[in-house]
């Protein structure tokens, strides 16, 4: 039997200069969570992919590994699962060996090796079948937060760590790069969003207890608190009025009656308190109450107003606000109104709003084709309004009565892996808003994060 230790510990800049070159610090490792069964997704790009490589996935921070060689299940040692089915998200399947030539014990065993998979491609996009509790794991972060539940860590023959990747929380990027991009606009960045922010159901369970309305109304898993903590700064909330309920105002899609909007609007007003992070809050849509007249808008900019308080962002100072100026007055909330007479009534509570590129396509073939148009006429930037590329499919009428697509989960599936890679490979240099449905099956806040370290060196 033969023995590897590796110790992550020793990572220094000594330790590192005796790992693997050959991909060093070019190597990206990400972990995501599916939307239908919200399985831990792992996927990577420019991986070395040579013969003996392996990402092992693990539920707690790696700080040795030990290679113990043999093929006969009966070895497989404590802590070390010896197989694990995995669904590939992209075209061409790993080669993968259902019982391994190597067997991992992490942390002296005291770590479980939850999943393991061998990289056949530079990049590839890969489905366990490791469940992520959004109760137990994601509802316990907090501004601290960064790493947690579960971490991958891609090994070469050797044992040589390649790459180490956690499953992240973002509560506090933007003031994280504070010194470096506080001259910047809010068209300048790259943001990370949500579209229909405002639908979910807090401790839903997909699957037994989906009915078609859940299926087509559903688009995050996450809370707003928690898409905030994850690294979304935009907003996509819809708004309607509802005289005979409790809280007359709520969040919509459709016509379908999701979080009261007092609920949102607190998780907004606590996160930025905490973090002191940079919130764009678009309000659109307006289908149910409003009626013709303005009356009830009028009730909802009030209420708006009252709630945020001294929060709002003063629209006088225009869209080209810089972010130092935002923070020095510690105001941290746009309100984005998509209804020009309300922007005009109240010019010292709402912004015109976010420009919504929406493709209203229900394949990936023409929502890429729609992507890249929009961002083609991005490369030269003349307005300081944001623009935001809604990036998701969307399914008509007929084909949400008949359930012909299985459900906004199903879409998202299919699209959320292939919109990472457009915009890690090719969009993202442009982009000022991505907004996705089910933010944790994609890649767009450490893509947002990686692009803007970019744009400052």
């Amino acid at each position: 039997m033969f023995k590897v230790l590796v110790l992550v510990a020793l990572l220094s800049s000594a330790t590192k200069g005796q790992l693997n070159n050959r991909f060093d610090n070019k190597l990206e490792l990400y972990l995501t969570i599916s939307a239908r069964q919200r399985f831990v997704e792992i996927s990577w790009n420019n991986a070395p992919h040579a013969p003996g490589d392996i990402i092992l996935l693990t539920n707690a921070a790696p700080y040795s590994f030990e290679r113990r060689d043999g093929r006969e299940r009966s070895l497989a040692p404590l802590g070390v699962v010896p197989y694990d089915i995995f669904e590939p998200s992209t075209e061409g399947p790993s080669d993968f060996d259902p019982i391994h030539k190597h067997q991992w014990i992490v942390n002296n065993g005291t770590t479980e090796v939850l999943s393991q998979v061998t990289p056949t491609e530079r990049k590839q996009w890969f489905q366990t079948m490791i469940p992520f509790d959004y109760t137990e794991h994601s509802y316990n972060v907090t501004k601290e937060t960064k790493c947690y539940a579960f971490w991958a860590t891609y090994l070469d023959i050797e044992g040589n760590i390649i790459k180490t990747q956690c499953l992240k929380a973002e509560p506090t990027w933007m003031n994280d790069m504070r010194s470096k991009i506080g001259d910047f606009r809010i068209r300048d960045l790259f943001i990370p969003g949500t579209h229909d922010s405002g639908s979910y159901i807090p401790n839903f369970k997909p699957g037994r207890l989906e009915t078609i309305v859940t299926k087509y109304a559903l688009t995050q898993d996450d809370d707003i608190r928690g898409q905030l903590y994850h690294g979304a700064r935009y907003l996509d909330i819809r708004v309607g009025y509802f005289k005979n309920k409790e809280h007359v105002f709520y969040v919509t899609h459709g016509i379908t009656r999701q979080r009261p909007l007092i609920e949102v609007i607190n998780h907004v007003r606590d996160f930025v308190l905490d973090t002191n992070e940079i919130v764009i809050f678009g309000v659109k849509e307006f289908p149910v109450g409003f009626g013709k007249d303005l009356q009830v808008h009028r009730l909802l900019v009030s209420f708006l107003r009252k709630q945020f308080g001294e929060l709002l962002i003063d629209p006088e100072l225009s869209w080209t606000i810089q972010l130092n100026e935002i923070w020095r007055r510690r105001q941290n909330v746009f309100i984005a109104y998509d209804k020009y007479d309300m922007v005009a009534e109240f010019p010292e509570v709402l912004f015109p709003s976010v420009e919504q590129r929406w493709g209203n396509v229900r394949s990936w073939d023409r929502l890429e084709k729609h992507l890249r148009s929009v961002s083609f006429y991005d490369r030269d930037r003349i307005s300081s309004r944001p623009v935001a590329d809604m990036a998701e499919l969307t399914p008509d009428a007929w084909g949400v009565i008949t359930d012909k697509y299985g459900g906004l989960r199903k879409m998202a599936d299919e699209v959320n892996w292939r919109v990472s890679e457009l915009y890690r490979d090719e969009l993202a240099a442009t982009t000022n808003i991505v907004a996705v449905d089910f933010m944790r099956g994609t890649n767009v806040v450490e893509l947002a994060i990686n692009w803007n370290r970019k744009k400052i060196l």
